[in-house]
């Protein structure tokens, strides 16, 4: 059955345009102690000194990490966020220059550029994030004109600036540009953004949150229930993502890769959904965006950092047509 998602803008100047958050962060991943103990981050963090393996400096955040996933994945990328007047601002620019993704800055003077501490376990590849975000750097609807939201053949949007992203999410639906988006965290108002978007990814913690309910599946079901979205996600790590599409549960195994570190595995899945939605088109089913988006997910955890791992196309295809793909009820 082919899927069901609305059909991509025929022509755009970029193929994939994301608005929100980019980061410079700072990846530390444990090491084993002295005594041979497994490297897990401690939790709640002790005053105790705990042994790192590596230290290192990479660029992430949510929807610049997505443009970055899908321009690798050979799409025309453009990125449209906040930065700072600083040197992490330079930083994080050179870096989606070099990945050939189109940069449109809005710059913030006398702020400083988001930036985060990643404590990654060293056992597990499990990452817990500690975020620097200056008040000055949110988007507001003004920064959005519509002619600026409408550059892309699709819209991939995260939830940071809220406001903003509802009146952009709105704006791409009346140009007929259909819209991902990458919610974490509740707000008020995240319903109103959620009401706005065609395809809803969401991690299971804040889905739970959002719907009061334990049960993934029953909470997506109630989700899709509540939203007009034509595909509701919840990405589950290393067990993959479930969906709801027409009224049918989609659960797609997540794929056996050597974990590393898991940030940006999100963005990653989005980018790879996006990629896959354009370019395998509407006669493909909705299981193989699906296990493609689940694909990329699981090799860029390979690597440190949210956009180190990030695949070309045909890696991706490799690890798909390797096994198989989803079951649907």
């Amino acid at each position: 059955m082919p899927h069901a998602l609305p059909r991509p803008r025929a022509t755009a100047p970029f193929d994939v345009l994301a608005i929100g958050e980019n980061s410079l962060d700072y990846v530390g991943i444990t090491a084993p102690d002295r005594r041979g103990a497994s490297g897990r981050v401690r939790r709640p963090l002790t005053r105790d000194k705990t042994p790192l393996a590596r230290l290192e400096q990479h660029s992430g955040g949510q929807a610049a990490t997505a443009a970055v996933a899908a321009a690798r994945l050979g799409c025309r990328a453009s990125y449209v966020g906040s930065f700072g007047d600083d040197d992490r601002a330079a930083t994080i620019r050179r870096a989606l220059a070099r990945e050939q993704v189109d940069v449109v800055v809005l710059a913030r003077r006398h702020a400083e550029t988001r930036a985060a501490l990643v404590l990654v376990d060293g056992a597990t590849g499990e990452r817990t994030v500690y975020e620097f975000r200056d008040p000055a750097l949110p988007l507001t609807p003004d920064d959005l004109a519509p002619d600026l939201v409408t550059r892309g053949r699709l819209l991939l949007l995260d939830a940071t600036s809220l406001e903003a992203a509802t009146v952009a999410a709105r704006a791409a639906r009346a140009a007929g540009v259909p819209t991902i988006v990458d919610v974490d965290t509740m707000a008020s108002g995240v319903g109103d953004l959620l009401a706005a978007i065609d395809v809803i990814v969401v991690p299971a913690p804040f889905l739970s949150e959002y719907t009061g309910l334990g049960d993934v599946g029953r909470a997506l079901a109630a989700l899709a229930r509540e939203v007009p979205a034509a595909a509701t996600i919840v990405t589950l790590g290393r067990d993959g993502s479930l969906s709801r599409v027409e009224g049918r549960e989609i659960r797609t195994p997540g794929f056996a890769v050597e974990v590393v570190d898991t940030t940006g595995a999100g963005d990653a899945f989005r980018g790879g959904l996006a990629a896959a939605w354009l370019r395998l088109g509407e006669t493909a089913r909705i299981e193989d965006l699906l296990a493609f988006a689940n694909a990329t997910a699981a090799l860029n955890c390979m690597a440190v950092g949210a956009q180190a791992g990030l695949p070309a196309w045909d890696v991706v295809e490799r690890l798909v047509t390797g096994r198989p793909h989803a079951q649907s009820k």
